[in-house]
C-alpha cells in the first residue's frame, strides 16, 4: 500500500505577503502571490515517469468572481477562498469521511470529493468509496457509496478524473482488485437522488474499456459521449483513446471503440519513463491527448510535448494524428516535463509545461496555445516559476494555479489571451542556415519523414530540423533530400573519395558549391 500525503497546519490562516509581477521571458502578462503558514511541498509534482498519482492540490472557480484553493492535508481538506485580486477572503475545512483521499473536482454546479478505505479482507459489505457532493459554498448535499467493488486498495496505481453530463457525474480512477491486479474502475452517479447508476470494477478488457495496468486515466462526457484516455501498460501497450457506444446520462458500460494514440516502447507490463500523459480534452470535432514522450526507437533521451488527435465521429488508429509542440534534440540536455492542458473554449486550449535540463528543473513555466484540431496557434511563452500537482484553471481571463514549498505558498497566473502570433517560417528560412543555401541537398519534409527521430523532434520546427542537419546530420551521412545521396556521390566519383575519404560533410558542401553546377550525379 502506498504511503499517503501527510501535512500539518502551523497557523489557522494563510497570510498573503505581497503581489509580484513576474516578467515573462518571451511574452505574456504573468503574476504571482506569496504567502506562508501552511507547510506542504508540491512543486514539480505534476511530472511522472512511472505512474500518475492522485493529486492533493486543486484550484476551483466558484463562479462569483472568487476561486478556492482545495488541498488534502491528510486528516482534513483545506479550502481557502480568494477574490480576483488574489486577496484571501476566508478559510474552512471539511473532514475526511473515509480514511483515504481520492480526489476533488469542481463541476459546473457542484463540488465533489471522493474518499475511500482499504479492504484487505475483500469484504463485499465494506464501504470502499464515497463520492460526496457539495454546493459551491461547501454545504454538504449528499453522497453515493460503493461497497466491496472488487477493490482491495482504492485509488491505486494512477490518478482520479471526473466529468459530468446533465444530472450525471462520472469518476474514473485506479484500484487494486481482489485478484491483485492494478486496473481502472469507473462509477456513474445521479445527483438528483444521490444514486449509483453503474459501476465498472471488473477487468473486462479493451472491448469494454476497463484496463488492467493503467498508469494514468482520464474521462470526458461533456459532449454526450462517454470517452476515455488511458496510459495502458498492459494490452495494448499504448496510450489509448476509448469511446463507449452507449450515450452519456445512463448505463455507460457497453462496447468500447478504441484507437492507439501513441505506441509505447518496451513490452507488456513495463513502465515507460520517457512517456507521460498530462491531459485529455474534447473539442468540437476532435478528441485530444496532451503528453510528453521520447522517440519510440530510443534514438534520443529528450522528451518532447506531443498532441495526438482523433476525429470524434470515427475511432480508427490510422486516423490519429500527432504533432509536437517542442523540438528538443539529442545533445541539447533539454527535455519537457509532463504538461497540463486548460480548455478555454470548444476550439482553443493552452498547454503548459516545465523543462528539465539534465536532472535539474528549469524553474521556468512555458505555455503555447493550440486549436481544436491540435495545431499550434501561438509562439511559446515563458515565465519564471514552477508547476505543481495543482491542475491550472481558467479564472477571470487568466490561467491560475499554485505551488507550495515549505511555508511558502505562491499563486501564479498569466493571461489566457492568445496574442494571435502563430509560429511561422518561410520556405527560405527552412533551407538557409548562416547564409548558406542547402536547397540542393536538403528538404525539410523528406528529412523528417525519412528519420523517425527527426519526425518526433522537429515535425513542427523546420528551423530546428535544418539546424540538426547542418550540425549533425551531414556529418552522420544522413540523406537530406531525394536528389542527393552522399553514399552515391562518394561511390560515383573517385576524385571525391580521394579528397574527402569518410568526411561526409565535405561531399554535401562540394555538391552545393561545385558539383551541381558541374552536372555531377548524386542520385542513388
Amino acid at each position: 500500500m502506498k504511503k499517503k500525503h501527510i501535512k500539518r497546519i502551523l497557523a489557522p490562516l494563510l497570510v498573503l505577503l505581497t503581489v509580484l509581477a513576474a516578467a515573462p521571458i518571451i511574452a505574456g502578462a504573468a503574476s504571482k502571490v506569496n504567502g506562508k503558514s501552511i507547510v506542504t511541498n508540491n512543486i514539480h509534482d505534476n511530472d511522472y515517469t512511472g505512474r500518475k498519482r492522485v493529486a492533493n492540490c486543486y484550484v476551483v472557480d466558484n463562479g462569483n468572481a472568487t476561486f478556492s484553493r482545495v488541498e488534502n492535508m491528510g486528516d482534513i481538506v483545506l479550502i481557502e477562498t480568494y477574490n480576483s485580486g488574489l486577496t484571501l477572503l476566508g478559510q474552512q475545512f471539511i473532514g475526511m469521511e473515509l480514511p483515504v483521499f481520492g480526489g476533488f473536482w469542481g463541476g459546473s454546479v457542484y463540488n465533489y470529493v471522493i474518499f475511500g478505505q482499504d479492504n484487505p479482507y475483500h469484504d463485499d459489505g465494506l464501504e470502499v468509496l464515497r463520492l460526496v457532493r457539495f454546493d459551491k459554498k461547501w454545504n454538504r448535499l449528499g453522497s453515493v457509496s460503493v461497497y466491496g467493488g472488487n477493490t482491495t486498495y482504492p485509488f491505486y496505481g494512477c490518478n482520479t478524473d471526473f466529468s459530468e453530463y446533465g444530472d450525471t457525474v462520472y469518476v474514473r480512477m485506479g484500484h487494486m482488485t481482489y485478484g491483485g491486479q492494478q486496473a481502472v474502475m469507473t462509477m456513474a452517479a445521479r445527483n438528483s437522488d444521490n444514486s449509483l447508476i453503474q459501476l465498472q470494477c471488473d477487468v473486462t478488457g479493451l472491448s469494454y474499456g476497463a484496463y488492467e495496468n493503467s498508469a494514468a486515466t482520464f474521462i470526458d462526457a461533456s459532449d454526450g459521449t462517454v470517452s476515455t484516455l488511458d496510459h495502458s501498460l498492459g494490452s495494448p501497450h499504448a496510450v489509448e483513446f476509448g469511446k463507449y457506444s452507449a450515450p452519456a446520462g445512463g448505463d455507460f458500460i457497453s462496447w468500447c471503440y478504441t484507437a492507439d494514440a501513441l505506441s509505447l516502447r518496451g513490452s507488456y507490463g513495463t513502465e515507460t519513463p520517457g512517456t507521460s500523459i498530462g491531459g485529455y480534452e474534447v473539442s468540437a470535432q476532435y478528441r485530444l491527448v496532451f503528453g510528453v514522450t521520447d522517440p519510440y526507437d530510443g534514438s534520443s533521451p529528450n522528451r518532447n510535448i506531443f498532441i495526438a488527435t482523433v476525429p470524434k465521429d470515427s475511432y480508427y488508429t490510422d486516423e490519429v494524428r500527432i504533432a509536437y509542440a517542442t523540438g528538443y534534440a539529442y545533445g541539447d540536455m533539454e527535455s519537457a516535463m509532463t504538461p497540463y492542458v486548460v480548455k478555454l473554449n470548444q476550439d482553443q486550449f493552452v498547454v503548459i509545461w516545465e523543462n528539465r535540463n539534465g536532472y535539474a528543473e528549469s524553474e521556468t513555466v512555458n505555455w503555447v496555445f493550440v486549436n481544436g484540431s491540435g495545431q499550434l496557434t501561438s509562439q511559446t511563452y515563458s515565465m519564471t516559476g514552477c508547476l505543481s500537482d495543482c491542475q491550472p484553471i481558467l479564472f477571470n481571463g487568466k490561467i491560475v494555479w499554485y505551488t507550495t514549498n515549505a511555508a511558502k505558498c505562491t499563486v501564479y497566473s498569466f493571461s489566457a489571451a492568445n496574442s494571435g502570433v502563430a509560429p511561422s517560417w518561410s520556405a527560405r528560412q527552412a533551407i538557409v542556415n548562416k547564409g548558406v543555401d542547402y536547397s540542393r541537398v536538403y528538404d525539410f519534409a523528406y528529412y523528417i519523414n525519412r528519420y523517425p527521430d527527426m519526425r518526433v523532434l522537429y515535425a513542427n520546427n523546420p528551423a530546428g530540423a535544418l539546424q540538426h542537419f547542418v550540425t549533425n546530420g551531414m556529418a552522420e551521412g544522413r540523406q537530406g533530400c531525394e536528389n542527393f545521396s552522399p553514399i552515391a556521390y562518394k561511390n560515383n566519383y573517385a576524385d571525391l573519395r580521394n579528397a574527402f575519404g569518410n568526411d561526409w560533410k565535405q561531399y554535401y558542401m562540394h555538391f552545393i558549391n561545385y558539383g551541381y553546377a558541374e552536372g555531377r550525379n548524386a542520385r542513388q
